[in-house]
């Protein structure tokens, strides 16, 4: 199991890591919420432990970007804040548990197990496209034999693709659909992730129009892929 751990104190944060560590798991410590955000967002992680207050970005709002941004990891917020609204927030923005501080270690694995099952209990299907696989569970896209590591918006416009592969979608309707309305983003901005997209697809031994440019309509995936 891959779990992030964004807490900054460091009491809580290293017998954490040291414990989960000694259970075989792999454990990155971000102690601020900017830096949270930025490895949530470059890597996948089954568990995000999250503290809600954070130096640099609080709790709140990195658990609301990485929701936004198509994060699917198992979210648990920390808290010393024990009011019922607090609760209500937390999970309102995108997180799937609430534990408040001070906590034993074995109710924060019981949790940890209870988010896991659930996520499991509602496990999607596999999308197949030619070579192509895309797995939403386990956050596995590969291409023949190759494992490709794409970020979590280049996940949700490939996951979009695949649930829809002969249609094309325009620069407008993606960011509708993968943009906050919060966050002004240009067509330039699509762009960029359809091209990243598409080179790691091409890498791995995709066709270089795997995803096809139709101008004036957007994009779709080339239909022998």
């Amino acid at each position: 199991m891959k779990l992030l751990i964004i807490e900054d104190d460091d009491r809580i944060a290293e017998p954490l890591k040291e414990d989960f560590e000694k259970q075989h798991n792999f454990v990155q410590l971000a102690g601020d919420g900017a830096t949270g955000l930025q490895y949530g967002l470059e890597q996948h992680f089954d568990v995000i432990i999250l503290d809600l207050m954070l130096p640099e970005m609080d709790g709140m709002t990195v658990c609301q970007r990485l929701r936004q941004s198509g994060c699917r990891s198992a979210i648990i917020m920390l808290t010393a804040r024990r009011k019922t609204g607090d609760k209500i927030v937390g999970l309102d923005c995108g997180a799937d548990d609430y534990l408040t501080k001070p906590f034993e270690l074995d109710e924060l694995s019981a949790r940890i197990r209870a988010v896991l099952r659930r996520g499991t209990e509602s496990r999607q299907p596999i999308f197949r496209h030619g070579k192509l696989s895309l797995n939403p569970n386990t956050f596995e896209t590969t291409y023949g034999d190759m494992n490709i590591e794409l970020t979590p918006t280049e996940f949700r416009l490939l996951e979009n693709f695949l649930a829809s592969p002969n249609r094309a979608f325009s620069k407008e309707e993606l960011i509708d659909k993968f943009w906050s309305e919060e966050h002004s983003v240009s067509e330039y901005v699509v762009k960029t992730h359809v091209k990243g997209l598409r080179k790691k697809l091409v890498s791995a031994g995709a066709p270089k129009d795997i995803v096809e440019t139709l101008y004036g309509l957007g994009y779709r995936l080339k239909r022998d892929a």
